[in-house]
């Protein structure tokens, strides 16, 4: 169900940044707003009490962030608050970030390798990647995962490249399980 209403309030914050030509500004809103409620979450426990009105909720983002948001982004807030989906405001905004970058053409892109890849294996790596999709520049984390052995393992959004000593070890010990020894 927090899928479902990321996504829809998320989409709906996006298509309303795309059509306004306001996809940058909401962009840098929305990330002022979750880097404001990370950095005090007392501040969403707060707005998400039950006994508290919908008035004092929307008072309370006026004041904290009327001065320095959009209209539409304080709209989109009240609209959070008005529909009771205030609490799924963090993923809300993440999920509206998947679609700028998506949007943007920026791939966000995991690589894990048993050992720290030098800069110049970086970058093959990245050339490799931006000439096998469609993004345009990357995110790039590089992480260690001693257990692959040798090779890598890249996760570019719900897609997974495992291209791993690891993995075709354990594809080949799988085919070796199904050979019968004739006696």
């Amino acid at each position: 169900m927090a899928k479902l209403v990321s996504k829809v309030y998320g989409d709906a914050l996006f298509s309303l940044a795309v059509e306004e030509g306001k996809l940058e500004l909401l962009r840098e809103e929305a990330e002022a707003v979750r880097q404001a409620v990370t950095e005090n979450p007392e501040v969403l426990s707060v707005l998400c009490h039950p006994e508290l009105s919908q008035e004092k909720k929307i008072s309370m983002i006026d004041e904290m962030f009327g001065k320095d948001m959009s209209e539409e982004m304080m709209g989109f807030l009240n609209v959070l608050v008005r529909k009771g989906r205030i609490r799924e405001l963090l993923p809300v905004f993440e999920y509206f970030e998947t679609q700028v970058k998506e949007y943007l053409k920026i791939g966000v892109v995991e690589v894990s390798t048993p050992f720290s890849l030098s800069d110049s294996q970086k970058d093959q790596v990245e050339k490799k990647l931006l000439a096998v999709t469609q993004y345009e520049t990357l995110e790039i984390r590089y992480q260690i995962d001693e257990s692959l052995l040798g090779g890598m393992v890249i996760r570019i959004g719900d897609r997974v490249l495992d291209n791993s000593i690891r993995s075709k070890m354990e594809a080949m010990s799988r085919q070796l399980s199904k050979v019968r020894l004739s006696s």
